[in-house]
């Protein structure tokens, strides 16, 4: 269902894109969960705009506090993804869906529309890598380019869905501009400047409405958009960039010697202490070992996937046992 009347062949500014941003409890898609979803829609001729922001209750404890703020008590009274399916797939029912790092929010869409019962991985693009692909510089995190391409961009309110959502919005803008004043007119001749894994799923077909898959509808958001800004200091920051860094090196648990250079990069610029450092990899580690026992069950593909972990952690300076 997913491979008919994919976008390939569709004019870019035809297309309604969904800009998303997920807050999860960890890096783990399958064992982690949502916690926060924001949603900003650009239908075609017209500025991006919110179309859907909540917090979601993940029915089990919230971690990652230190990156996004959310706590228990914040998600008590929030609803749960399977509330809330329905509207959220009607937001991005026909849409091309795009994320600052889509390999990491792809995965935990689809995990959550799978909780709900919807096998469908819809077209989506990264946009981190429009940069090189444009031709614009290397990839960065979401704060640099914004400053390089004069969007503004508030990091004290960074981690926060709407937030982060907004901003690869604007930026999205304005890559769009640069892709029609240098005459692309579809996603395959976009496609056709670079190849990167996400666009594979260019043959993909948009969500449909949700009445094709009975799912629940509710108005029961409950949003932190209209929240005021939480301070924040100075490690918190640091930790924030350094947990960026760390979600798009390891989305294919193979650290390239540029991967590398990147996160070294980041480390000398944002001078964490080593002790936060080793914390946060030993909560990705731990996330992955909860995600694979999860069923009582740990596979040989499993064992080589926390193996293929462990060294990437080691490689990055610290893997827990060392």
């Amino acid at each position: 269902m997913t491979t008919e009347k994919g976008i390939t062949d569709k004019k870019i500014n035809e297309i309604p894109i969904a800009v998303i941003d997920f807050e999860t409890t960890g890096l783990s898609a399958g064992y982690d969960r949502v916690v926060e979803i924001s949603i900003f829609k650009k239908e075609p001729g017209k500025k991006a705009y919110l179309a859907f922001d909540t917090l979601i209750n993940p029915l089990r404890p919230v971690s990652a506090k230190e990156i996004h703020g959310i706590t228990d008590n914040d998600v008590k009274n929030a609803p749960t993804f399977n509330d809330i399916a329905g509207n959220f797939v009607d937001v991005l029912s026909g849409c091309a869906i795009a994320a600052y790092n889509v390999y990491f929010d792809i995965k935990f869409l689809e995990f959550e529309l799978r909780q709900s019962g919807i096998e469908f991985v819809p077209p989506h693009f990264c946009l981190m890598y429009m940069r090189p692909l444009l031709g614009l510089g290397e990839r960065c995190n979401l704060e640099t380019a914004c400053q390089e391409h004069g969007i503004n961009f508030n990091y004290q309110s960074a981690h926060m869905a709407a937030s982060d959502a907004e901003a690869s919005a604007k930026l999205m803008e304005y890559y769009l501009k640069i892709i029609s004043d240098k005459k692309i007119y579809t996603f395959g001749e976009l496609a056709s400047l670079k190849s990167y894994k996400f666009m594979n799923s260019f043959g993909y077909a948009p969500l449909p409405k949700a009445e094709l898959f009975h799912l629940k509808k509710s108005e029961k958001y409950l949003s932190r958009a209209n929240y005021k800004t939480v301070v924040c200091d100075s490690e918190r920051q640091a930790i924030n960039e350094y947990w960026d860094a760390l979600r798009t090196v390891l989305a294919d648990l193979d650290i390239t010697e540029q991967e590398l250079q990147y996160v070294l990069d980041i480390r000398r610029k944002i001078q964490l202490p080593k002790e936060k450092i080793r914390m946060l990899h030993a909560k990705i580690f731990a996330s992955g070992i909860s995600q694979f026992i999860s069923d009582q069950n740990f596979d040989d593909k499993e064992v080589s996937k926390l193996g293929k972990l462990f060294k990437c952690l080691s490689k990055l300076g610290w893997a827990p046992g060392e």
